[in-house]
């Protein structure tokens, strides 16, 4: 049940045009390439090209229907994915583990002046592909994209939700003096294990994630002591979190999704 202070009723997060323009671009442009390269351009010279082209256009448009129907749904019960292969759910109780990752993308260079106003009409996340999958203890997945309007607002509302918890629990542990496991990754009150490494926490000088990946460097480096995907690392923001407790310097920068990437 949530609280007053958690409970936000009902957002809905449609499916993101940007997709939508740029698969069409990608197809428009691939038909224009061919057509452009027949010695006769005029449609009834290639009747055959005619037909497949009629195709790619009738499948893109039945693509840009059918992909305008997912939706992501987030209430005060839970998180409902909804797209062309189905329905997935999960409730907030059931969310054991994230994995996060956030992978620039340079839709000016690929797209020109198309791919810069889609971009600059997005903010920092127009320029970032966004990626959080929710795992339940039974082994369910729920994968948030950038495949949805708004994404960075939708992933700033699960974590809110989901994060405080978990960190809540982390911190719990390491005060009764356990070594807490982020995958490979391990902690302590007074240590992060990685392979076979053992950092003290006094010694670390910046904990972030840089781009796709996280990284934990150590006073008196040059390079990173810890430098892996995001992904790979189980509730990779939680570890951030819970070592921003130990370690007052290193930076804290709160739940944003995009507040934690440089890009």
């Amino acid at each position: 049940m949530a609280t007053a202070a958690m409970a936000f009723g009902e957002r809905r997060f449609g499916a993101s045009y940007s997709v939508r323009i740029v698969t069409a671009l990608v197809v428009l442009g691939f038909l224009a390439g061919i057509w452009a390269s027949q010695p006769d351009p005029r449609p009834a010279a290639h009747p055959v090209l005619m037909w497949v082209s009629v195709g790619f256009l009738g499948v893109l448009a039945a693509f840009w229907i059918l992909f305008g129907k997912s939706a992501l749904t987030i209430s005060d019960a839970g998180i409902r994915r909804e797209s062309m292969f189905g329905q997935q759910e999960m409730a907030w109780g059931q969310i054991t583990e994230t994995r996060y990752r956030v992978t620039p993308v340079n839709v000016y260079a690929h797209f020109g002046l198309v791919g810069y106003i889609l971009a600059m009409s997005s903010g920092k996340a127009g320029r970032a592909q966004l990626s959080l999958e929710l795992l339940s203890g039974d082994g369910k997945k729920l994968k948030v994209t950038s495949i949805f309007r708004d994404t960075a607002d939708a992933i700033g509302l699960i974590l809110a939700r989901v994060l405080p918890p978990m960190v809540q629990n982390v911190k719990t542990r390491l005060q009764r003096g356990e070594t807490v496991q982020f995958g490979g990754l391990g902690l302590s009150a007074t240590t992060v294990m990685w392979k076979n490494q053992s950092i003290p926490v006094s010694e670390i000088t910046k904990a972030e994630l840089l781009r796709t990946n996280l990284i934990v460097k150590r006073a008196g480096k040059w390079l990173a002591a810890i430098s892996v995907r995001s992904d790979k690392i189980p509730n990779a923001l939680v570890f951030l979190e819970a070592l921003e407790s130990l370690a007052p310097q290193v930076k804290a920068t709160g739940v944003d999704p995009l507040a934690r990437v440089r890009m």
